[in-house]
C-alpha cells in the first residue's frame, strides 16, 4: 500500500503528517529537521509500505531532497505560491499546513516545483557565488571612496588595488582612524580580487564544456559569465513549449488584468528567477550601445515608452532569441 507524506519544512525542525490512499490519518511528528529526525519520521512504514513526500520549495530544498533519499522516499516538490492559491487556510499552522500537503499530494493535486540535476545544481552555486563577490567587491570599493570623501580627497583610478593606485593611497595623508578603516578595506578588496580571478578561471572552464555559452555569446552584450548564469537559471529549456513561457518564467512579462470587457496589463510580474531577470537587463543595457536589432528594438520602443520600460522589454526579447538559438542551434543574426 502507498501512503503519502505532507511535509511542512522549517530550517530548525519539520512537521510531517502520514495518511492513506483514503487520507486516514496513521502518523503525525514534529522533528529536527536532520538525518535522524527524518528516520524516526518514517521509520515504522520503512519496508512496509511505499512512501511518497511532498515538501513546498525552500532556498534549502536540495537538503531536504537529499535527506528523503537516504530514507528511500519518493518525493516531489510543490511550487510554494501555486499550492498557496489551491488550498489556503485561513487558520495557518505547521500541523494544518503538512495536512494540506499530504491531501494534495494523495489526490495527485500537487503543482510541481522544478529540481534540477546536481550538475545545474552546481553550475549555479558556482555563478551566483561570482554574482554576490562582485557585488560585495563593488561595496567594499563605494566605502573607500567614503572614506576618502570624509577628507576631501578623490581617488583618480577605477580600481584602488591597481598599482599606481595603491601607492597614492599608502602615502595618503589620513587620521588614524581612517587610515586603519582604508588598510582594512583594501586588504578585504584584495582578497576578494583573487577569489574572484579563480572564479572566473573556473568559469571559463566551464563555459568550454557547453556547446550553449558560444550560442549566447554571439548575442551582442553577452559573455561567458553571463551566457553560464543564463543556462543555469534556465535549466532544462524543455519545461519551455514557446519563448513566452520561458518569458514568464523569468518575471519579465506584464501583470494582466482582465474580467468581462475590462483590460489592462501593469508592471512585470517579476515572478520567478531573480537572478535570470537581473543578469538579462544587464546585458540588455549593454547590447542596445551597438548596432543589432535588439538595439533597433530599444530605440523604437525608447521613443514611446521611455528608457526603463524599454530596456526591460529588450531583456525579454533577448531572452526569447535566447530560446530559438538554443532551439535551433544557430548564433544570433544581427
Amino acid at each position: 500500500m502507498e501512503i503519502y507524506a505532507g511535509l511542512d519544512v522549517h530550517s530548525e525542525f519539520t512537521y510531517g503528517t502520514i495518511m492513506d490512499e483514503k487520507g486516514n490519518h496513521m502518523w503525525e511528528a514534529k522533528v529536527p529537521t536532520t538525518e535522524e529526525g527524518f528516520r524516526s519520521l518514517f521509520l515504522k512504514f520503512q519496508g512496509k509500505h511505499k512512501i511518497k513526500a511532498v515538501f513546498e520549495a525552500s532556498r534549502n530544498w536540495n537538503y531536504i531532497a537529499s535527506l528523503l533519499r537516504q530514507q528511500s522516499v519518493d518525493f516531489v516538490m510543490a511550487h510554494h505560491l501555486r499550492v498557496r492559491a489551491i488550498a489556503s487556510a485561513r487558520i495557518k499552522t505547521d500541523k494544518i499546513d503538512s495536512k494540506i500537503l499530504a491531501h494534495l499530494l494523495r489526490t495527485d493535486l500537487i503543482p510541481q516545483s522544478y529540481m534540477p540535476n546536481e550538475e545545474i545544481v552546481q553550475l549555479r552555486g558556482l555563478v551566483r557565488y561570482r554574482v554576490r563577490t562582485g557585488r560585495l567587491a563593488a561595496q567594499i570599493k563605494n566605502s573607500i571612496r567614503a572614506i576618502l570623501a570624509r577628507e576631501g580627497k578623490k581617488c583618480g583610478w577605477t580600481d584602488p588595488t591597481g598599482t599606481r593606485a595603491e601607492i597614492w593611497l599608502k602615502h595618503l595623508q589620513l587620521t588614524p582612524q581612517n587610515r586603519r578603516e582604508l588598510n582594512h578595506s583594501l586588504s578585504l578588496l584584495a582578497n576578494l580580487k583573487q577569489e574572484i580571478s579563480e572564479l572566473d578561471k573556473q568559469i571559463k572552464a566551464e563555459a568550454l564544456k557547453r556547446p550553449d555559452v558560444a550560442l549566447i555569446c554571439s548575442i551582442p552584450g553577452f559573455a561567458e559569465y553571463s551566457s553560464l548564469l543564463i543556462l543555469s537559471e534556465i535549466g532544462d529549456l524543455g519545461r519551455f513549449e514557446t519563448p513566452e513561457q520561458l518569458a514568464a518564467f523569468s518575471g519579465l512579462i506584464s501583470s494582466t488584468y482582465q474580467s468581462s470587457s475590462t483590460f489592462s496589463q501593469g508592471r512585470i510580474t517579476k515572478q520567478g528567477s531573480k537572478w535570470l531577470r537581473w543578469i538579462l537587463v544587464e546585458c540588455a543595457t549593454i547590447a542596445v550601445r551597438k548596432e543589432n536589432r535588439l538595439q533597433r528594438f530599444y530605440l523604437r520602443l525608447k521613443r514611446k515608452k521611455g528608457h526603463q520600460k524599454a530596456i526591460v522589454a529588450t531583456a525579454r526579447k533577448a531572452l526569447m532569441i535566447i530560446w530559438t538559438l538554443l532551439q535551433k542551434q544557430q548564433v544570433f543574426q544581427p
